[in-house]
């Protein structure tokens, strides 16, 4: 259908394309491969041999099906754009090319232009609006290999752009409104300097649960693309954890526990509910022969003192650590949300208890000459296991607990 090309004309490809021709908007095309050709040819600025068009766009049809095919989609991008196909199609036996009217309103050149100011918390707004998502972020063709690397590429460049614009507003020092943070984090999912910036914005006006929930919710992020969240994140948790404080026993009263003291009171029924738990047990192995007695003790009071730090990481997570049967052992245990989040915590806190224990270990020595050294070692499991809250007990059948395996 042919149309006309009174009003304004606006063309938007970032996020979903659209190109709005006086009172139509046009969001599709006949096929995919017509908006490729029209996205091309914008983004190139220059005429385009035809040959290497139909190359590009119908890389196994052969050249003389590929010029056919080329025909039909330049055909119907020419009755899409209606009257308007005169004056920006520039059409010649070798080449093809795209005239963009200087009265069209694009967004590439919009934010072309707010990229080249000075970055400031008012510019960032209005990059952001411009900017509403990835180039043509709707437009896939797994088909023509050369062509999705092209776009993967004009995308990536694109995005690098926003992102440093976006840095040095940050870098700047000015204060920004929660809702740019959070039209940048949702711009940008998954980028943790963004997600970082609105937690720790939310903590300093103390809204914890916000905080809370967007920290969860990045944690649950990360889990789905399978990725590791940076130490500086995982800190965070400390501003909403059960505030147990630094000089907290390993096995403080009224924690959780997977036995009965001897004399509790009997069972009931009622008392007997169902939970998802996900564990990981962790071992701290001494290596070494330490057989003088001021040596022990220096070693037996530093791996105190690593289980104590171990276990407020856990808390900082938000999980509950169950102490171990013997010295060296404890588990940290999660019991909230769903096990794919569940287990993604525990390799977190096992990823950063990792990299930071050595730090740790040499903070908190305390004896003389050179300093024990002692491996992490971890195993994870998860299931359904009986839990009585009134009793702080869990798993005392050992569902999970007992079948955990040492990585």
């Amino acid at each position: 259908m042919a149309r006309s090309s009174s009003g304004n004309t606006q063309l938007t490809l970032f996020g979903h394309f659209s190109l709005t021709l006086g009172e139509d908007t046009l969001t599709q095309f006949s096929y995919d491969k017509v908006k490729a050709l029209l996205v091309y040819l914008l983004l190139m600025e220059q005429p385009v041999n035809r040959a290497a068009l139909a190359e590009l766009l119908w890389p196994d049809q052969g050249l003389s099906s590929g010029r056919t095919n080329l025909r039909h989609a330049l055909h119907c991008l020419r009755q899409s754009l209606g009257e308007e196909a005169e004056r920006t199609l520039e059409v010649s036996r070798q080449t093809i090319a795209f005239a963009l009217p200087d009265n069209w309103c694009f967004d590439l050149k919009q934010l072309e232009t707010l990229l080249e100011r000075v970055p400031d918390v008012a510019g960032l707004e209005q990059v952001l609006a411009v900017y509403r998502g990835d180039l043509v972020e709707d437009l896939q063709l797994a088909q023509c290999a050369e062509y999705q690397r092209w776009l993967v590429r004009m995308r990536g460049e694109w995005r690098q752009r926003v992102l440093s614009y976006a840095e040095q507003v940050l870098e700047g020092g000015e204060a920004l409104p929660d809702a740019l943070l959070r039209t940048l984090v949702s711009r940008f999912s998954g980028y943790a300097p963004f997600h970082e910036r609105l937690i720790r914005q939310l903590i300093d006006q103390r809204q914890s649960a916000a905080a809370h929930e967007e920290y969860n919710a990045y944690l649950q992020l990360l889990a789905l693309s399978g990725q590791q969240p940076e130490p500086s994140i995982l800190q965070l948790a400390r501003y909403w954890s059960d505030g147990r404080g630094e000089t907290l026993p390993v096995t403080p009263r009224g924690a959780y526990s997977r036995t009965l003291a001897a004399d509790s009171q009997p069972l009931s029924d009622d008392e007997i509910e169902h939970r998802q738990l996900s564990v990981m047990a962790i071992r701290l192995r001494l290596r070494g022969e330490w057989d003088e007695r001021g040596e022990a003790r220096a070693c037996l009071s530093l791996q105190i003192e690593l289980l104590r730090w171990l276990e407020r990481q856990c808390h900082h997570l938000g999980g509950f650590w169950l102490p171990g049967a013997t010295g060296g052992l404890g588990l940290a245990c999660f019991g909230t949300h769903g096990p794919a989040h569940q287990l993604a915590e525990l390799v977190a806190l096992y990823e950063h208890c990792r990299r930071a224990l050595p730090e740790e270990a040499a903070r908190l020595w305390s004896g003389r000459g050179d300093m024990p050294r002692f491996d992490l070692a971890a195993g994870l499991d998860s299931g359904r296991v009986l839990y009585l809250p009134e009793r702080q007990l869990v798993d005392p059948l050992g569902q999970v607990t007992q079948r955990v395996p040492w990585s």
